[in-house]
């Protein structure tokens, strides 16, 4: 069983129904992990509201929570673009998460935030208080342009400021969803190769094309990019999607699995997640 630290930000949900749910990386991550088989701890930052109040005793189900204090907690709206896909409206900020004390010794450090929470020098800082020897990281919250009361907008790369790109060249492995190039080239080819020039030769690259699998590209297996399609696709909302993918990805390479072994495993994790949506 792999110890596993998610460190990233707790949201508050917010949908067009008019529903609310705690949600964030932690939340989806974290029961990905726990049901992959990892032993789980967690490192988030949240508000006081009633959502968040439950967003952490969510989290303390997991495992063991360390909540850094903040004004509010970083809130996202649900909507819908013209095309059908999913929109996210920025409703409110977080603090920034302070690594503080060093957490307990881990396996694996998954480094998921949600809205630029993390600061890229978080990363190292955050290997070495844990001594982790597989950091992941969810890059999805620090490729996002953020403005309250604004949509979210995906940034180009050459936005991205060096600090990141040499905190994402230090990973293990880094993943990204093809939705965090809108704007970009829409090829999933090209996508990783952008990513590869950035970030150097040492992370095994993940990206995630929602329904039809992902492209992976592991420096390992002399750099070759192979696209694996899902087997099953399910039409159910994909919230945490990403998540998911991620942390059953970790658990399987801290166990012992390849590259290719532990996107498979990602992926029939998200599969399961889906399925159990339309139970």
């Amino acid at each position: 069983m792999p110890s596993l630290l998610i460190a990233g930000g707790l949201t508050i949900d917010r949908f067009t129904d008019g529903s609310t749910a705690p949600g964030g990386s932690v939340i989806h991550a974290g029961g990905a992990a726990v049901r992959a088989g990892g032993r789980l701890s967690i490192l988030t930052v949240a508000g006081d509201e009633p959502e968040a109040r439950r967003g952490v005793e969510m989290l303390e189900r997991l495992g063991s929570v360390e909540r850094r204090p903040s004004a509010s907690t970083t809130t996202y709206r649900h909507e819908e673009d013209a095309d059908g896909r999913r929109l996210l409206v920025y409703e409110a900020a977080s603090a920034v998460i302070e690594v503080g004390s060093a957490p307990q010794p881990v396996d694996v450090l998954l480094v998921a935030p949600i809205a630029h929470e993390l600061p890229g020098g978080a990363v190292a800082a955050l290997r070495s208080a844990t001594d982790a020897r597989l950091v992941v990281l969810l890059v999805q919250g620090w490729l996002r342009h953020l403005r309250v009361g604004e949509p979210v907008r995906p940034m180009a790369l050459d936005e991205v400021g060096a600090e990141l790109w040499t905190a994402f060249g230090t990973a293990d492995v880094v993943i990204v969803s093809s939705e965090d190039y809108r704007g970009q080239p829409d090829d999933p080819f090209a996508q990783a190769a952008a990513l590869r020039a950035r970030v150097g030769p040492k992370p095994i690259l993940v990206v995630t094309l929602g329904t039809d699998g992902y492209v992976l590209d592991d420096p390992g297996a002399d750099r070759i990019v192979a696209a694996v399609p899902r087997r099953v696709v399910v039409d159910a909302p994909t919230v945490g999607a990403g998540d998911t993918f991620g942390a059953a990805m970790a658990v399987r390479l801290a166990a012992g699995g390849t590259p290719a072994q532990a996107a498979d495993a990602g992926t029939e994790a998200v599969i399961a997640l889906l399925e159990s949506r339309l139970a």
